[in-house]
């Protein structure tokens, strides 16, 4: 029988993730379900954070069959794993199509875009449809159209479009919270930071962040899915 966490105080998650990171897109889901555990009018709050896992990627992306060369030695010695990650996003409800992926982006753009949006319903419905665009349907969200189509389709108005499209808007912003965020020592993606506190890394189970939940809103014990506080 799974818990369900009553009220008593609100709880803020900084979900630090990238967008060509399976893992996140699993963690995103597994994520939405744990907190559909807590209860009570006052909703938790979650605001995406960019973190890029290649930040030395060229503007345009490269082949992902070279990605994979360069990253994993080839695509033969990866696929194992590819399939272990379709395995697991099926029981997710997601279809990873490993298969149609013919680039991998880079993303600064996506989390500029991301920025823009802001913390709410839309930046959620956005980060819906990048992490699917891209491994359900192969699409390259490194492509600026793209993200243009996708920013109107979550709902953003015209101005915010717009000032997504003058390259350089959100830029430093997302490079200061990056950095940021690096130093208060977030090295990997997904991490989710509670209440400002504490961070969780990893894309763990639902149970799981349930549990790490009511420890952090009750101060109920220790878990060592917590890590130490960071600042």
């Amino acid at each position: 029988m799974q818990t369900e966490i009553p009220r008593a105080m609100s709880l803020q998650v900084d979900a630090v993730a990238d967008f060509i990171c399976p893992w996140c897109y699993l963690g995103k889901s597994r994520l939405e379900r744990a907190l559909t555990h807590i209860q009570g009018d006052d909703q938790p709050k979650v605001m995406w954070h960019p973190f890029q896992l290649n930040p030395d990627m060229p503007v345009d992306g490269m082949p992902f069959d070279e990605y994979l060369d360069k990253r994993f030695g080839g695509r033969e010695l990866v696929q194992p794993f590819l399939d272990e990650l379709t395995v697991v996003g099926e029981k997710e409800g997601i279809a990873f199509r490993f298969d149609q992926l013919e680039r991998i982006p880079n993303t600064l753009n996506a989390h500029r875009l991301i920025q823009i949006a802001g913390p709410g319903p839309l930046q959620n419905r956005l980060v819906d449809l990048l992490f699917s665009n891209f491994f359900e349907h192969g699409k390259d969200i490194g492509d600026n159209e793209l993200l243009s189509a996708l920013a109107r389709q979550a709902g953003l108005d015209a101005a915010a479009i717009g000032r997504f499209q003058r390259r350089d808007s959100g830029l430093a912003e997302v490079r200061a919270e990056e950095k940021h965020l690096r130093a208060m020592g977030v090295s990997g993606v997904p991490n989710y930071i509670l209440n400002g506190k504490y961070a969780v890394a990893g894309a763990q189970d639902a149970d799981a962040l349930v549990r790490v939940f009511d420890q952090v809103m009750f101060a109920s014990g220790s878990n060592p899915a917590i890590s130490s506080r960071l600042h």
